[in-house]
């Protein structure tokens, strides 16, 4: 019998079906991968490391503060100073010039305390305000604005020494005048009402404050910053108050420095019935039997609405350019430029929402961009990341606020500022920081940093496409491999691989799905926001009378849409950790809970809290901590709606960590924490 030799085939096999070549060129492959995925990652890393500037605004228009306030208070000063430092100079500015860092989002803007311009007095126009008027302004401060007051704060004394300080700040002369006696009121007959309607039309109240007395207009005002004319038919909303003296006195004095006029020249009867007619159109309390919902967030004019919208909103936030201190350039008002860091999901810079044709929304259609912040879709379908635009939190505002939002921003200044595109971390490390993640679902950052200067107009080589390019030949090595592999391995034999091979199949499916969460491109958008705002109670309004209920749900809405969820979570529990300039906060626990939430403050309380940035505790809040710059431009109407809904949710008994100063070890990067119970020191 002869023996047949047999000779090795030269593709060697290992582990019995696969080629010793292959495994060579798969070490390879996987060499090359790695290196581009590691340029990748270190791109995003280190490409948009410093701003391209930093804007400083000059301190005439805007000076900066220390925070906490207690840090400008100088060794040896008098009490009134101290007082004012403290709690004043945040929107009044250090010197009292109405130009604090946290003045810019504010409207009207903060007074001007060296000039005789104010506004709610009892004197005549043009005179000084008497130290009484001031006392009284600080004690109770003005209604449905962002002028908090001080009454359970600060004592007597106090108030009388931060009021002396005030007045001494006065650097433009004026005369000083007794104040104006109001006399008594005449009985108020259906012809009184008649005569100062007529008298209404006449004097041409009707061409700021409209015919149905609604108000809306925008305005400017002495200073050249603009003003909205005050609803006339909510008296709720009166900031010098709802008396019928107090409104005599308002139409005597006029309000200095504003496009409100006085008409001291009318005699006093005719003033009176002004009144009477006044009073004759006021609208029921919202909540309140017969009272309907009815401010600037119901407007049938879209533009006038989505003002109010966007101004009274978080849109600011993100998409303005601010200083090293925080102040925020407003003439660059939603220009974008913020550099937004969300590992692992990418680092963003924040775009142009000005009607700039090249660089800003000029060219998008109002349905565009209502899909773009209900959908989180751009103009050419493109999927927004959900952490570089929370869309999934304002998918459920409703299709007029969303279009009267778009037309609003259609009408902003163009500014060009080119933003740069996203960059976005390789493949392993977005893989294996994504696993880890506390919510795989969304694919959740641990935490969300927010960068000073502006990163938009970025000179030097296109990172973006550079990351491009090197994503592009990662798909060329696979595909080589996979060819290879093809080639080494012929059909037959992949077959006894059975199960094995579907596993490694499902297996790089699954590292697939995970590297592109959230799945946003796939799964719609009411299933993802569901995801992130399915636990915001729906508190039982069964019971409640018809105008109460719509109250909440107004109040459960803005709770939703304006962003209140993504601070202070579904429940109001808050607890998210912020650490960078201003120290290391947490976000407060809104819910009804007594001892760790809120249930013992009053309702003036919350909305001091809200508008004006003041605990409880009297102590200031940070202006970028809890946004109530932008929120000081609510209308009264939803900050009562917020309150009542607050006041149904039901209360979470974990307390939240206490403010803690700055201290080394902060983050240099001002950082904002995704979960909760977080309590370490600095940025950790």
């Amino acid at each position: 019998m002869t023996t047949v030799k047999t000779v090795p085939s030269p593709k060697l096999r290992v582990a019995g079906w696969m080629p010793r070549s292959l495994l060579w060129w798969s070490v390879v492959a996987l060499t090359v991968y790695l290196a581009l995925d590691v340029a990748r990652s270190l791109i995003a890393h280190f490409g948009y490391t410093a701003p391209v500037s930093t804007w400083q605004p000059d301190p005439a228009q805007y000076r900066d503060v220390e925070w906490p306030p207690t840090a400008m208070v100088p060794p040896g000063a008098s009490n009134g100073q101290r007082v004012y430092l403290e709690n004043c100079a945040i929107c009044h500015g250090p010197d009292g010039r109405g130009n604090g860092a946290a003045a810019p989002s504010m409207s009207p803007r903060p007074r001007d305390l060296t000039t005789a311009g104010y506004k709610y007095k009892s004197t005549p126009q043009g005179a000084a305000p008497t130290t009484a008027d001031l006392r009284k302004v600080v004690a109770d401060g003005l209604t449905a604005s962002a002028m908090p007051f001080f009454r359970d704060m600060l004592t007597a004394a106090e108030i009388d020494d931060v009021v002396g300080y005030v007045e001494a700040l006065r650097s433009v002369p004026a005369r000083r005048a007794a104040p104006l006696l109001v006399p008594r009121r005449p009985p108020v007959t259906s012809a009184n009402v008649a005569h100062g309607e007529g008298l209404y039309r006449a004097q041409g109240c009707a061409t700021c404050h409209g015919a149905e007395l609604g108000g809306g207009a925008v305005l400017t005002d002495a200073y050249g910053q603009p003003v909205t004319s005050r609803d006339l038919t909510a008296p709720w909303s009166f900031r010098g108050g709802a008396r019928p003296q107090d409104v005599f006195l308002r139409l005597t004095t006029g309000l200095g420095a504003s496009p409100m006029p006085s008409f001291a020249d009318l005699p006093a009867a005719d003033r009176w019935d002004l009144v009477a007619f006044l009073e004759s159109r006021a609208r029921a309390v919202p909540g309140e039997p017969g009272g309907v919902l009815g401010g600037p967030g119901q407007s049938q004019d879209a533009l006038s609405r989505g003002r109010y919208l966007v101004r009274a909103g978080m849109c600011g936030l993100c998409h303005t350019e601010v200083s090293a201190k925080g102040i925020y350039r407003d003439e660059h008002y939603l220009a974008g430029g913020t550099r937004v860091g969300a590992h692992p999901q990418g680092v963003f810079v924040s775009r142009n929402l000005t009607s700039d044709p090249d660089t800003g929304l000029g060219r998008w259609s109002e349905q565009q961009i209502v899909r773009a912040i209900r959908d989180g879709r751009t103009d050419d379908g493109r999927l927004l990341n959900v952490f570089s635009m929370p869309w999934v939190f304002l998918h459920n505002i409703s299709q007029t606020d969303a279009t009267a939002i778009a037309r609003y921003l259609k009408t902003l200044p163009a500014v060009h500022n080119q933003i740069p595109p996203p960059l976005h971390f390789g493949a392993i490390e977005t893989f294996f920081s994504k696993l880890w993640a506390s919510d795989l679902f969304l694919g959740r950052p641990p935490a969300i940093t927010y960068a000073t200067g502006s990163f938009a107009n970025l000179k030097g080589p296109d990172l973006a496409r550079l990351q491009g390019t090197l994503i592009a030949a990662q798909w060329m090595v696979l595909a080589l491999w996979v060819a290879l592999l093809s080639w080494l391995v012929p059909l037959q034999r992949w077959a006894p691989l059975g199960r094995r091979s579907w596993t490694g199949v499902l297996g790089c499916s699954f590292g697939l799905v995970i590297y592109s969460t959230p799945i946003l491109g796939v799964l719609p958008a009411e299933l993802l926001s569901q995801q992130a705002l399915g636990a915001v109670p729906r508190p039982d309004l069964s019971a409640l009378p018809a105008e109460r209920a719509a109250l909440v749900e107004r109040g459960r809405y803005l709770f939703t849409n304006a962003s209140c969820v993504f601070c202070h979570q579904p429940n109001g529990g808050g607890g998210l950790k912020l650490s960078g300039l201003p120290g290391t906060l947490f976000t407060a626990n809104i819910s009804s809970d007594p001892d760790a939430g809120i249930g013992r403050w009053s309702d003036a309380e919350i909305g001091r809290a809200i508008r004006s940035g003041v605990s409880r505790n009297g102590r200031p809040l940070y202006w970028q901590g809890m946004p109530w710059d932008h929120f000081s431009n609510l209308d009264e109407e939803d900050v009562m709606a917020l309150t009542a809904y607050l006041r149904l949710l039901p209360p979470v008994p974990e307390k939240v960590e206490a403010y803690r100063p700055p201290a080394a070890g902060d983050c240099a990067i001002y950082t904002a924490w995704t979960s909760p119970n977080n309590a370490s020191e600095g940025c950790r």
